[in-house]
């Protein structure tokens, strides 16, 4: 189970909104609420996320439109919703899932059931990944031989500088802290200096590009994927 998922919350019910994200974090997930669609789509669209939980009626913008904004756009298309909805008809549901929500919980329902499904469909979603690998047409990953190609060519690379690279990949277009990277790539060892991560940054962008990993001053690093795929 990925314990360590950044969960992106919207619905605009405080009490309900407060008892999802307070059982959330204390199955070990980082969880981000907004009340407001058009700012919990903004966020999303912005910083990414590892998954959304998504109400359906919404003050502003309805759950309906942000799962198709989401879904139209290729950096936010993969990340798995979960819509949650008072409407508890085949046609709302259809709806939802036709545009694109991995799953759909009618209210009322149970913090342990929503966990469940949360749980769920991270776990098909990693699955999915690391049967796929990545390939944005520039760099592929193949995530079951562990190998990494640079226009087709293979570059070698140390074990923390792969895992550093798919932290960085997974997360584009959003910009990974550089406490996030110590704690998940170093898992946060004492004895680990951050120029540990200068140093790792520098051989990844000899061996991929510089152009490919941005610094973000005072924050951390972001993955560029090429503006078009090379034919």
């Amino acid at each position: 189970m990925n314990r360590s998922a950044r969960i992106v919350l919207i619905e605009d019910d405080a009490d309900l909104a407060f008892t999802i994200r307070l059982n959330l974090e204390r199955a070990g997930y980082s969880v981000t609420s907004y009340v407001n669609g058009q700012e919990g789509l903004s966020a999303v669209q912005y910083s990414g996320a590892d998954f959304l939980v998504l109400d359906l009626n919404l003050p502003d913008l309805d759950g309906f439109t942000i799962c198709r904004e989401l879904r139209r756009n290729q950096s936010t298309a993969s990340i798995p919703i979960l819509m949650l909805t008072a409407r508890s008809s085949e046609a709302d549901r259809v709806m939802g899932l036709e545009l694109g929500a991995d799953d759909y919980l009618v209210k009322p329902f149970s913090v342990r059931e929503l966990l469940a499904r949360v749980a769920a469909i991270l776990r098909r979603g990693r699955m999915t990944e690391e049967e796929a690998g990545y390939d944005d047409g520039y760099l592929r990953i193949d995530e079951r031989a562990l190998r990494v190609y640079v226009q087709g060519q293979e570059v070698k690379l140390a074990k923390k500088e792969l895992e550093l690279l798919q932290m960085l990949v997974r997360n584009s277009p959003a910009v990974v802290p550089r406490d996030r990277i110590l704690s998940e790539v170093w898992h946060a060892a004492e004895d680990v200096e951050t120029r540990t991560i200068d140093a790792h940054i520098r051989n990844l962008r000899k061996k991929i590009g510089k152009e490919r990993i941005e610094t973000v001053v005072g924050f951390g690093y972001r993955y560029e994927r090429p503006l078009e795929r090379p034919n």
